[in-house]
């Protein structure tokens, strides 16, 4: 397979160049391609020889891609192009890793574009050779065709995300109103490590039967990502799918029986409504209706949650303004800018820290609060893009603080899917790497939502980012559930308390007394603190008397624009 990297000269060579292959290497990439095509037993077949800038694909593998041709310049195709878009940062990192020395096998599955138009589904299995030095010098293997249609789910047999995305665009194109339910279940992985994947396999075949069983006629079911369904209907009203909804979870409580093992099920619900002719793609109302889900599964304890738009825009205004900011930043994160917010010294009131807050700006909105589109779109894979730019900016911005504030901290807000994100460190190093700004002032702000992650997941997260020397502050401390043991097991750096905490703390004795208390805790768990919401010189005078290291808040500067910051605070 081609892979093409900025600034890998031997992976670049000018497109209208003709391959000037070494007959050395070419009969090294040729002798090694027929051993390959030998074991495949029919499947395709695609290796690149590293040094010579050059990939090699089978005959079939050329008509079903419309490749260029059997031998392909590096520089002249980059087979990333040739996958569905969801797909190419996972299988980019795949293969950075192999040829960076990080991996020496891969085994991945994607989308890729074949010449009837449509996506098929393979899965790529290969490794990279390497010469004497330890460098690679060939790289590929063989690709599987999946052998069903890219619409199918193999497990249940119902049409896919995929064929869920193609009805949806089918029904906005012919201007439908239409109704659609996300509905899964809780517990799978557990089904499956007491019982095995296959018995997990005839619970979701079973799952999928009760759904159909109970919309009968009208309306399709498709089955999503993971243990989730969708149900798409332009015949039933929201209150009626409503009550669909409410007899599948009724059926799972009672049990689902599979091979005389009854095994009583947990459901989750999301539900949208589209109007007809509503300017929004499928993937922005399968974002709204995922954050529906996601509430009824983390809040509502499994309560069907109606997608009913953010508190200033009803229910059409808010898929066209999540429409509108999704598709911003797939050109390149437009009308997205940073504003920073100084924490200062509660000792010497001077800028220590610096948090980043996102902002977003356009017609005809305004200025839209995070809050209102972040938790919708965080599960949208273009959220990868926008972390990836946020994390740009600040290392930008914040190079040109340092040479003001050598010792400043600059801190950066991520949620709980960028750190379920299996790249995201590899993602955070690479552009701490390319910007030259150092680890050890970059904080990075765990937030509420964070917190629903599995303890020992988001410690070997946290692990893994003190490693690279990267601080960690938990953000809102002690507004949830944390217990001591979050506390210790954590080891955070910084401990933030929000206004939610101080609000009242000029008039309410129990206010300081509990800020006195949980400061205290703090630092005796090696953690300094930060408080923010100061808002009065009366609240600063009463948070100098306990444990806190640093204050935030509109009394010493409101958020502002980095030239503003710069300018007011370090060049004035």
């Amino acid at each position: 397979m081609g892979y093409a990297r900025k600034g890998w000269k031997s992976f670049y060579m000018d497109n209208t160049e003709k391959i000037n292959m070494d007959p050395k290497q070419k009969q090294m990439l040729d002798d090694v391609f027929d051993a390959f095509s030998m074991l495949a037993g029919g499947n395709l077949v695609s290796l690149m020889h590293v040094d010579g800038g050059f990939t090699r694909y089978s005959p079939v593998a050329v008509d079903l891609f419309q490749l260029p041709g059997e031998y392909v310049s590096n520089g002249a195709m980059n087979w990333a192009d040739y996958l569905h878009p969801e797909d190419r940062k996972r299988y980019l990192n795949v293969m950075t890793a192999l040829l960076d020395g990080g991996a020496h096998t891969y085994d991945i599955t994607y989308r890729v574009k074949i010449k009837t138009g449509g996506y098929g589904i393979f899965r790529a299995i290969g490794a990279v050779l390497r010469n004497a030095d330890g460098k690679p010098s060939l790289v590929g293997g063989m690709t599987i065709n999946q052998g069903l249609t890219e619409n199918t789910d193999p497990v249940t047999v119902l049409r896919n995300k995929y064929g869920f995305f193609e009805d949806l665009n089918a029904i906005h194109q012919d201007e439908q109103k239409a109704v659609v339910l996300l509905a899964g279940i809780s517990g799978l992985a557990n089904i499956n490590q007491t019982y095995g994947y296959t018995y997990g396999n005839r619970i979701l075949q079973e799952t999928a039967f009760l759904i159909q069983e109970t919309i009968g006629s009208r309306g399709y079911v498709y089955r999503m990502d993971g243990p989730t369904f969708a149900v798409l209907t332009v015949d039933l009203s929201k209150e009626e799918v409503a009550a669909v909804y409410d007899a599948i979870r009724m059926k799972m409580q009672r049990g689902i029986r599979v091979d005389g093992i009854r095994t009583i099920l947990s459901a989750n619900g999301g539900l949208i409504s589209i109007e007809s002719g509503a300017p929004m793609s499928a993937d922005t109302v399968y974002s709204c209706l995922n954050y529906a889900y996601r509430e009824s599964k983390q809040k509502r304890n499994g309560e069907l949650v109606d997608f009913n738009g953010s508190i200033n825009y009803n229910i059409r205004e808010s898929l066209e303004m999540v429409n509108t900011i999704r598709d911003c930043i797939i050109e390149g994160c437009k009308g997205f800018y940073v504003d920073y917010q100084p924490v200062v010294s509660s000792t010497s009131e001077k800028p220590v820290g610096m948090e980043a807050l996102i902002r977003w700006r356009g017609e005809p909105y305004g200025e839209v609060e995070p809050m209102e589109f972040i938790p919708i779109l965080e599960k949208d894979f273009v959220f990868e893009e926008l972390s990836e730019w946020i994390l740009k900016q600040v290392t930008r911005d914040g190079l040109e603080f340092l040479k003001k504030a050598p010792d400043l901290s600059m801190s950066v807000n991520i949620s709980s899917a960028q750190l379920e994100d299996e790249y995201f460190i590899d993602s955070l190093t690479r552009i701490l790497d390319e910007s030259g700004f150092p680890a050890e002032n970059l904080c990075i702000e765990i937030t509420k939502g964070c917190r629903l992650l599995e303890l020992d997941k988001l410690k070997s997260i946290v692990d893994a980012l003190h490693s690279y020397g990267i601080r960690i502050i938990i953000d809102d401390f002690g507004t949830g559930f944390e217990s001591v043991n979050f506390l210790k097991k954590l080891s955070a750096d910084y401990i933030k308390f929000d206004r939610e905490l101080v609000g009242e703390i000029e008039r309410s004795r129990i206010d300081r007394d509990t800020m006195r208390y949980l400061s205290k805790l703090a630092s005796i768990r090696g953690a300094r603190v930060c408080v923010k919401g100061v808002e009065t010189p009366g609240m600063r005078d009463i948070l100098k008397r306990f444990d806190i290291n640093g204050l935030q808040g509109n009394l010493y500067c409101k958020p502002e624009p980095f030239p503003v910051i710069m300018r007011d605070l370090f060049e004035k």
